[in-house]
Parts: structure tokens; C-alpha cells; sequence
């Protein structure tokens, strides 16, 4: 008798409908977006920091476009407000974010997948947590970071950005870094204003990044995972001077700020 072995089939993600609870500017061109999830889809929408959204919307020419986001909040405030947050920044030609910057509404209801993505690491209290990031990179590393800061392990983050106006999740960060004091390390990288110190004015380069390890802002010795996200150039210099500075586990994602 023959026998055919068929490997199981794996569930394809299934598209929900989800109800936009809140619109929030950020900076001139940037929103956070608060999506409401019911309670019978929280454990479909259950997630790790670092992981994002997907959606799914036709344009009145009929053509279907899919964008993903990375999400900024935590499962914490799922559990607790089912509720899930992103940073949507316009960009030029961008159709699902300038929809959103300019007619999203409360009330309005979005297609959306699960969250996906591998950007992300079992939190650990013993652990220090490392980020170098510019722009709307931040979106996934804030939820990163206050999960990490929640649970007891240190922050290290350099967050890159033309000035402070136009810097997403500048409060937060500020208010994060008042409630765990030096458990968070925050280095504001300025490229068009004045940074904090001069090694933090002008383009976080990674002769710039050497730099800043060289004068002692930041210790790679000190930190057990790295997360990289911004521009392709910026992330795989910064990645190569890390590697040098002896920095074992690396994650990176590749950003459009």
C-alpha cells in the first residue's frame, strides 16, 4: 500500500477589521494612529515589541495597496486597554501614509493583518537593552525600550533626528526617561540644530557613531543586544563599527524615515 506524505499546511494570516480610536500628530508630518481592538481578537492581535501591522486599503482607482507599520505601543496596553498604537510618517508619493497623515480619522475602520516580523527578543530584567536609530525607526524601538524599561532592564538609545520639532515620540521618551531615571541612557542626535553635546550635532555617521564610543557616551561592552533601525547606509555602517567594538547579538531593520 502507498502512502502519500503531505506536509500540513500552514494557516494563512487572516485580515480583521479594526476601528481607528484616535489620530494624534506627532511632528508636521507625522501621526500616531490608536487602533481599538475588541476583546475577541486580542489574542490574534497579541504580539512582541519590535513587530508591526500590516494594512490593506483600495484606492478609489480600485488599485489595492498594503503597508506596514511597526508598532509603538506594548502588549501590555493591549492586555490592559485593547488598544495598539503606530507612528505613520508621510513620505513622498507615500498613498497609505499620506492618507493617513491628512484623512484618517476617528471612527474609521482599517483592514488589518496580525503582527509579523522577527525585530524582536524575549525581554529580559538582567539585560541591557542598545538602540541606534534615526527618524520614524523609532516607532518599533520605543515599544522596545519601554517593555524593557517595564521590566526592569537598561536602556541604552541614540535617536537621530533633523531638530527636536521633528523628532516622533519626543515627550515620550522625555517622560520615560524622568520615570526610570538612569536605566535609560538617551543621546538626542541632532543633524540640523544643536545636539546635547557637540558629538551629538550633525549626522550620526559611523565615523561619528566611533566617535561617541571613543569618548565614553556609550559602552558596547555594557550592552548584551543591539537594535539598529533607520536608513540601509546608516544601519550596516553602524552595524560594522558594533561588530569591531566586539557587540555579539545584533538585530537591524531597514527604515524609510
Amino acid at each position: 500500500m502507498a502512502v502519500e506524505l503531505k506536509k500540513p499546511r500552514k494557516n494563512r494570516p487572516a485580515w480583521h477589521k479594526l476601528t481607528v480610536s484616535g489620530v494624534r500628530p506627532l511632528t508636521e508630518d507625522a501621526v500616531e494612529v490608536t487602533l481599538a481592538v475588541p476583546e475577541e481578537l486580542r489574542a490574534a492581535f497579541d504580539f512582541k515589541p519590535g513587530q508591526h501591522l500590516t494594512f490593506q486599503r483600495v484606492e478609489a482607482d480600485g488599485a489595492e495597496v498594503r503597508r506596514s507599520y511597526s508598532l509603538a505601543s506594548t502588549p501590555r496596553e493591549l492586555a490592559e486597554h485593547g488598544t495598539l498604537r503606530l507612528g505613520i510618517r508621510s513620505i513622498p508619493k507615500g498613498n497609505f501614509s499620506g492618507y493617513a497623515n491628512r484623512q484618517l480619522l476617528p471612527g474609521d475602520v482599517l483592514e488589518v493583518l496580525p503582527p509579523l516580523g522577527h525585530f524582536w527578543t524575549e525581554i529580559r530584567a538582567d539585560r541591557h537593552y542598545g538602540s541606534v536609530v534615526a527618524g520614524s525607526g523609532i516607532t518599533p524601538i520605543i515599544a522596545i525600550a519601554t517593555a524593557a524599561l517595564d521590566a526592569g532592564a537598561t536602556v541604552t538609545l541614540l535617536y537621530s533626528n533633523r531638530t527636536e520639532e521633528s523628532t516622533m515620540f519626543a515627550a515620550e521618551l522625555r517622560e520615560l526617561q524622568r520615570e526610570h531615571g538612569p536605566r535609560l541612557r538617551l543621546h538626542l542626535v541632532r543633524t540640523r540644530a544643536e545636539g546635547d553635546a557637540p558629538l551629538l550635532t550633525g549626522r550620526l555617521t559611523p565615523e561619528r557613531l566611533g566617535e561617541v564610543i571613543e569618548a565614553g557616551l556609550v559602552d558596547p561592552h555594557e550592552v548584551d543586544e543591539w537594535f539598529l533601525c533607520g536608513p540601509y547606509e546608516m544601519v550596516l555602517g553602524v552595524k560594522d563599527v558594533l561588530e569591531e567594538a566586539g557587540a555579539q547579538r545584533i538585530h537591524t531593520e531597514l527604515y524609510t524615515v
